[in-house]
């Protein structure tokens, strides 16, 4: 007797291509309203883009995006998108809150003329959106990535004032400390420090502010992607205040050194260690972070045999140490076994 076979789909199958098909639509809607964020902040971007960008000060600023994509891409799970599928109530509700936080921020600013809250607004609208869009696994990935984003945007002026100044006359200090201490005859006058008769302003370009933003930028980035300890990442992302400090120290006093031997006239001088001298800070600052995070994994090392290993290595010893272990209960259970089969027969 033939069977009859119905070619109408069932149940499950429809429910598992409306299941599939839900990323896509979850996902265009997420890029969709991050979209429309850009857009609305174009005048903010687009101003960030051609005033701070293009300026010394903040022409560090191209390569934040750059590395939030690099920051994004190294993070990324492929099972990030099936999450969509399921996104819980609590993050639609907190996410919408981060957007209307944002939204109303900008509002508020905007109608003080305050331009860098206003470029500021920009975080809070974004990580709403991807909590509201995206759920919590989608929020845990991109979340601190989006609060990256913020070393992009210029400090607010009397935020930088404040920093900049105390900043200046500790590098000057500083500088004078160490030109003394090698043996060069020099004295200090404020900001100036004359070294052989040849005085040497410290201005607000060497104030080493431009160097910290960068480096602490670059020592978050690092933070993010190393596996380490919290307190590690936390450890290192604080000491790029000490090593952009020393490093701008180190410049300054080598240009005075510079001066001293080829004398204030000279072009070469003006033009190697004055001008192009700051090339040199980003690699000698990475030269003293690298050997930093080597002191601490050399100090403090880790008491757990497999902290050095990775995640899958680790859950594959304990799969594997749980199959040996039920072997031994199924072995122990089979010996029981006969033992009961054997004191049964020596009854009969």
């Amino acid at each position: 007797m033939s069977t009859l076979t119905s070619t109408n789909p069932s149940i499950e199958d429809r429910n598992a291509g409306h299941a599939s098909a839900t990323p896509t639509l979850a996902l265009a809607v997420l890029l969709g309203l991050i979209a429309v964020l850009f857009y609305s902040y174009y005048n903010s971007l687009s101003a960030l883009w051609l005033n701070y960008w293009n300026s010394a000060q903040y022409s560090h600023g191209y390569i934040v995006p750059v590395l939030a994509i690099v920051l994004l891409w190294m993070r990324w799970n492929p099972s990030l998108p099936a999450t969509l599928n399921h996104i819980a109530t609590s993050a639609r509700w907190y996410g919408a809150a981060l957007l209307f936080l944002g939204i109303g921020l900008r509002l508020a600013v905007a109608r003080m003329g305050m331009e860098t809250p206003d470029m500021l607004s920009f975080i809070p609208c974004l990580a709403g959106i991807l909590l509201m869009a995206g759920g919590w696994p989608m929020f845990k990935w991109g979340g601190p990535v989006v609060l990256y984003l913020a070393f992009m945007f210029p400090i607010p002026h009397r935020i930088q004032q404040a920093i900049l100044v105390p900043l200046k006359t500790f590098a000057t200090q500083c500088s004078y400390y160490l030109l003394q201490a090698t043996g060069f005859e020099a004295y200090r006058e404020g900001n100036i420090i004359f070294i052989s008769g040849i005085p040497m302003g410290v201005v607000d370009a060497c104030s080493g502010l431009r160097m910290l933003t960068v480096f602490l930028a670059l020592c978050t980035a690092v933070a993010m992607i190393i596996n380490r300890p919290l307190w590690e990442r936390i450890f290192i992302v604080l000491s790029a205040l000490p090593i952009a400090i020393a490093v701008n120290v180190l410049r300054i006093s080598s240009t005075g050194i510079a001066y001293h031997y080829a004398g204030e006239q000279s072009e070469w001088v003006h033009y190697v260690f004055h001008d192009n001298a700051g090339l040199m800070m980003m690699p000698l600052a990475m030269l003293f972070l690298y050997l930093e995070i080597t002191v601490i994994g050399m100090v403090f090392l880790d008491k757990d045999p497999d902290a050095g290993e990775t995640s899958g290595h680790r859950t594959g010893k304990r799969a594997a140490s749980k199959d040996i272990a039920s072997k031994d209960i199924a072995s122990k259970d089979i010996a029981t076994k006969d033992i009961a089969t054997e004191q049964e027969q020596n009854t009969r």
